[in-house]
């Protein structure tokens, strides 16, 4: 009977010990409907929804913080935060400095210009491409879209933006000639700016271009392994069980949940 209760009583210790986890969330809340922030000054969105449900199954309490994107890996590898979720795609130079967790969803990319402009309406991505020399290509900084226009647009000048809502506005006042987002990214922001904005050019993924990377996951210092099975565990629990695709249909309309090549 001591045996049985003191077994119970470690167990609960440990219980509580890992309820009592404070894990420090990093994201870029102007991209939504992954993440933004609601009228309350709450961040919300698919991936806040993701990472409530992480911490819930690895039972740790999730405090997320805001900022740009571009600072979001140099802070986590300062230790400023424990984990980094913000659509972030899973390439081969972030994974050199950060480890991923399983990916948990796969968006598709596109191309927008300003309604009525002469880069409307292309179908074929060479086309495009070709269309595209010369033009000036809005992107967000240290994003995978920047990567893509700097790898594969070399006679396109990229112009670099923290916020992607500042891309379509430039857009709008024809400061660029084409922007490179995500298609979802794109859809909140034509539906917020009507008639503006045009998508142009097919759906795109890592097929097309490889800096898109291997689908999207959360970053976590190098070295974090215990954190990493947990949170790893957890996302091939959510997958299997639909969970990731519930949040996805909440907030795209359609599955976006990776799929394992």
């Amino acid at each position: 009977m001591k045996t049985l209760a003191l077994s119970s009583l470690l167990a609960c210790l440990l219980a509580g010990s890992a309820m009592a986890d404070t894990l420090r969330v990093g994201t870029s809340a102007d991209f939504p409907p992954w993440e933004s922030v609601n009228e309350s000054g709450e961040v919300v969105g698919f991936d806040r929804d993701v990472i409530d449900e992480v911490c819930k199954r690895i039972e740790a309490e999730c405090a997320v913080a805001n900022q740009a994107f571009d600072g979001l890996l140099p802070a986590l590898q300062v230790g400023k935060f424990d984990m980094v979720i913000s659509g972030m795609s899973i390439t081969e130079e972030r994974a050199g400095q950060v480890d991923f967790s399983h990916a948990y969803a796969e968006p598709p990319y596109r191309f927008a210009t300003k309604a009525g402009s002469g880069l409307a309406g292309i179908e074929k991505l060479d086309e495009l491409e070709t269309a595209l020399e010369g033009k000036v290509v809005g992107v967000q900084t240290g994003s995978t879209h920047e990567a893509v226009v700097r790898a594969h647009l070399s006679k396109s000048e990229p112009r670099l933006y923290e916020r992607n809502e500042q891309i379509a506005d430039d857009l709008n006042a024809g400061r660029i000639d084409a922007g490179l987002l995500e298609h979802s990214v794109w859809e909140q922001l034509m539906e917020a700016r009507e008639g503006q904005l045009e998508l142009t050019g097919p759906l795109l993924s890592s097929a097309d271009y490889a800096e898109f990377g291997n689908g999207t996951g959360i970053a976590m210092r190098k070295g974090s392994d215990d954190l990493k099975k947990r949170v790893d565990d957890a996302i091939s629990a959510m997958l299997a069980d639909g969970k990731i695709a519930e949040l996805s249909n909440k907030w795209f309309g359609y599955d976006l949940s990776y799929k394992a090549k």
